[in-house]
């Protein structure tokens, strides 16, 4: 009993000391982990790296610099035509439509036959002007002798008077029945002789080519229905929106390039007007820009993106791979913490490693073989900036607060350090 007792108490005493052990060992290393974290995260605002990371992604170290940057203003917009090169072509008097000449996409003259329209109020439109004429004919003769005969003192003046109300009635009408067969493209000397036409026809106004056809034969249409309409694409024009803040560097006569969706080659225009007035939502001005379009392969409406090219201007610059944005504000990264660099080029952690390599592994490492958490690691702090225009692989840059002399940056590879910042950021607030 007495030994049972004894190796129980064995057995409990043990238990206790491997439970301290342990506790003590997972207290060392939550202690370690929590100083590693704390050091990970560093001040608000800053990211660090190992050499071993900023190689993998290839990070570079830039320097703001001076250049003369041609500046662009970015535009988006579309392709469009001016009013006088889009006809709507639509019947004056209703008809049912006899017969169709073009389908969409058919090239066409100024005068060239589109359509046949038939309705019995043709004839009897070309009646009307038949039976005037000849009517006119005779009140013109008796208008003239009772003119002489009133000028004479014969006639009356009150026969006078009549006959000249009833001539003139005649023809203001016969006239204006002239002037609606000329409109539906009748021949009115033909038909003044005797000559009636059983359609009327449907012409294009100007060259071009059919982009709608909205009927059918045996479709009856309404007067001023929009039957076909033809577009001239040969004086296509960009239409973009610029705006007020970039309003300054617009002139006419500027050049701009621009790509559409659906086709991967650039595109060349040059300003010939800029509207006087703002559009309210968004606050812009239209711009309006001649463009190249021999292969006849951009049509209207297609939407646009592209710049325009302003003066040269010398500006503190960026690669714009340097410059990240997040919120809707613009951010670059200045190292804070890390080895100098040759600043004649731009060089990655790979290549400093290269040359220290063996100085940082011993330097690194505590007398127990331990890495450090300092040494082997860059500080970046995340900055804000204004950026301007841009042109070729460069971004203006205008700095809120001043930087020291020769400070350095993050190059390719910003976006990574703002995600990693980011992932600080979410495990510091667990």
């Amino acid at each position: 009993m007495k030994k049972t007792i004894k190796t129980y108490a064995i057995l409990v005493i043990a238990s206790l000391f491997m439970m301290a052990c342990g506790g003590s060992k997972d207290g060392d290393e939550h202690g370690e982990e929590g100083h590693g974290g704390h050091d990970e995260h560093g001040e608000e605002g800053t990211v660090s790296l190992t050499e071993q990371q900023m190689d993998a992604i290839g990070l570079k170290i830039v320097q703001i610099e001076k250049r003369n940057l041609n500046i662009g203003v970015q535009v988006t917009g579309k392709l469009e035509l001016a009013p006088q090169d889009i006809a709507d072509i639509s019947p004056i008097m209703g008809g049912v439509v006899k017969s169709i000449s073009v389908i969409e996409g058919d090239k066409v003259t100024k005068g060239q036959l589109l359509a046949t329209l038939e309705h019995p109020d043709f004839i009897q439109l070309q009646q009307d002007f038949i039976n005037g004429t000849n009517t006119l004919a005779y009140l013109e003769k008796d208008y003239n002798r009772q003119k002489k005969l009133y000028e004479e003192k014969i006639g009356s003046g009150k026969e006078f008077q009549k006959i000249s109300a009833e001539y003139n009635n005649k023809k203001s009408l016969v006239k204006a029945l002239k002037i609606k067969l000329t409109m539906l493209g009748l021949n009115t000397k033909e038909i003044a002789n005797g000559k009636i036409y059983s359609v009327v026809t449907v012409t294009s106004p100007m060259n071009g080519i059919v982009s709608l056809v909205e009927t059918n034969v045996g479709a009856y249409v309404e007067p001023l229905t929009k039957l076909f309409e033809v577009v001239n694409n040969d004086k296509l024009h960009a239409d973009f929106r610029v705006y007020e803040k970039d309003i300054s560097s617009v002139s006419v006569g500027q050049k701009i390039f621009f790509t559409t969706t659906s086709h991967s080659e650039e595109f060349e225009g040059e300003i010939f007007a800029i509207s006087p007035v703002f559009e309210e939502k968004p606050r812009a001005l239209h711009v309006h820009a001649t463009i190249e379009n021999e292969k006849k392969n951009l049509i209207p409406g297609m939407y646009i993106q592209g710049r325009i090219t302003a003066k040269n201007t010398l500006t503190t610059v960026l690669p714009e791979h340097a410059v990240v944005t997040q919120e809707e504000k613009t951010y670059i990264f200045v190292k804070i913490k890390g080895k100098k660099h040759d600043h004649g080029h731009e060089e990655t952690a790979n290549t400093k490693e290269h040359e220290h390599g063996e100085h940082i592994e011993k330097k690194g490492k505590d007398e127990h073989g331990h890495s450090g958490h300092e040494e082997g690691k860059w500080t970046f702090k995340m900055t804000e900036v204004i950026v301007g225009a841009s042109s070729g692989d460069y971004i203006e840059v205008k700095l809120l607060k001043p930087l020291s002399k020769g400070a350095e940056i993050a190059g390719s590879g910003a976006y990574y350090l703002l995600a990693e910042m980011g992932k600080g950021e979410t495990e510091h607030s667990h």
